[in-house]
């Protein structure tokens, strides 16, 4: 599988995961627009075209000239200045002064807008306003006032030479009363406010999942330690069913752990694997309620099993089982107790439990001693498989001690919990004491994704024998990635897709 289509699953992983933030960040910003529209007040437009005119007339006994092309150039550059008094404050004035409308000169140029039309001599006006027979009033009266201003210019500034030059402002077409409002335009809103939305939710989930530095996916799990995964398990609540193997046998979490046993039976088919310690890279993975479940699901499979609770400062595997911790390996190991008596029997058959005991000052100490490897030693011998539930590596070295005496680590990684950096450094801790990592499992892994890995073997051999699956995938991929490019350069271009879609929608 190449980097780009490795990349690009990543791509689709973190939309599914945030697809509730993107649904609803679009949905809210999609509402907020209608219910802004909705109170946004009509605005109509009026407009009037004004013809700039230039001609010279006979003074004297000279010969009629009549409209020249230089008097039309002349009139196409007098449309732009003649467009900039229009939008002027003595001409807002004047308007004011004949209609006799309470509004200040600032606030009409606002709502006036005048601009020449390429190549030709015509002017367009247009008027705003949130009355549409004021908007038309003042767009006529503009017009008249605008003519009168010019005319009384042009008499003012008579030439003394033969020939005058006289500028003319006829009204082409007046205004008429606007019968729909150009804004707000819901349509037009919603669509823009949908594009908007979805772009900036979509990358919200991105940053959110760039800030996000824990694990998510046996994937991502695989490339930071170069392990292979064993095995996903579901969420398992905290209570009195916490030993899921016994209480919910045909339940998604108790397969898990059947399909975690199967995978650890390939990997010792030559039988090498008989002491494992389970660990995690920090606290709060699940590694403890992992080791019970785990530690159960191996008796189902007719071995004769020991967990012992090597974590002697935390201890928690007694509250699973429901046993008492009073004598344990801590009584062992300090000599207060024998292995018999420290060794309990759970109501699983074929399950024996050595809890951790009271919790001594120096439990590195007693992980290291002659003691322990003795007690290790016997319990190889009674039982076919002994789980050492060891604590989290990052916070102290008593699992790294126990890799000496054993066969094989598993790590233990919590979805959304374990740091990637936690994970990679446990790796790292572990290599350095040459430890046999066998491989991780992903803790507390939704139940979608549990679905989606059980089933990998098979959706990857129908997709072989199925190239029009294959094909499928990339022509969806090619949409979303298409559909992504095109809403991209829209928003990138919103004032040129507002103008196309005023001219469709109402």
């Amino acid at each position: 599988m190449s980097e780009e289509t490795v990349e690009f699953q990543q791509y689709l992983k973190v939309l599914n995961k945030y697809k509730h933030l993107i649904m609803l960040g679009t949905l809210i910003c999609l509402v907020t627009a209608i219910v802004a529209t909705s109170y946004m007040p009509p605005v109509y437009e009026a407009s009037l075209q004004l013809l700039v005119s230039q001609k010279q007339v006979v003074v004297g006994n000279s010969e009629t000239a009549g409209e020249s092309y230089q008097a039309v150039l002349t009139s196409e550059r007098l449309a732009k200045t003649f467009s900039q008094m229009i939008e002027n404050r003595s001409t807002a004035e004047k308007v004011i002064e004949k209609l006799n409308i309470p509004i200040l000169p600032t606030e009409l140029t606002k709502k006036v807008k005048a601009e020449p039309i390429r190549d030709t001599q015509l002017i367009n006006v247009t008027v705003q306003d949130k009355d549409p027979v004021r908007a038309r009033l003042i767009a006529n009266t503009l017009g008249t006032v605008f003519k009168k201003t010019v005319e009384g210019i042009e008499t003012n500034d008579k030439k003394p030479s033969d020939t005058q030059t006289l500028v003319g402002i006829s009204i082409v077409e007046p205004a008429i009363e606007p019968t729909d409002p150009i804004s707000p335009k819901p349509a037009l809103n919603a669509i823009l406010a949908f594009i908007v939305g979805l772009l900036a939710s979509t990358g919200l989930a991105f940053l959110l999942s760039y800030l996000d530095t824990t694990i998510k996916d046996v994937d991502e799990a695989e490339r930071l330690s170069g392990l292979i995964s064993l095995g996903r398990v579901p969420t398992i609540s905290k209570g009195s069913n916490e030993l899921i193997v016994k209480t919910e046998p045909r339940s998604v979490a108790a397969e898990a752990f059947r399909m975690l046993r199967t995978n650890i039976q390939y990997i010792n088919f030559e039988s090498t694997i008989k002491m494992l310690v389970i660990t995690s890279a920090g606290v709060g993975e699940g590694k403890t309620l992992f080791c019970a479940n785990f530690a159960a699901v191996m008796a189902r499979a007719g071995y004769r099993v020991l967990v012992v609770g090597c974590d002697l400062r935390r201890p928690r595997l007694h509250q699973i089982f429901g046993v008492s911790n009073e004598v344990g390996l801590a009584n062992v190991l300090i000599g207060t107790a024998s292995l018999d008596k420290a060794i309990q029997e759970t109501d699983i058959k074929d399950l024996d439990i050595v809890v951790s005991g009271p919790t001594p000052p120096n439990p590195v100490d007693l992980l290291e001693s002659k003691r322990m490897e003795r007690f290790l030693e016997e319990i190889n011998q009674r039982y076919d498989f002994i789980i050492l539930d060891s604590p989290p590596i990052s916070t102290i070295t008593d699992a790294l001690v126990l890799v000496a005496y054993t066969d094989g680590v598993l790590l233990v990684a919590r979805h959304g919990v374990t740091k990637r950096q936690a994970f990679t450094d446990a790796k790292a801790a572990l290599d350095k004491v040459s430890a046999k990592v066998v491989g991780f499992v992903l803790n507390a892994s939704d139940r979608s994704n549990i679905y989606d890995y059980y089933q990998k073997a098979y959706t990857e051999e129908f997709a072989a024998v199925n190239p029009k699956r294959r094909w499928s995938r990339i022509i969806v991929a090619a949409v979303l990635l298409g559909g992504m490019a095109v809403a991209l350069g829209i928003v990138m271009n919103l004032g040129a897709l507002r103008a196309v879609l005023s001219s469709f929608l109402p």
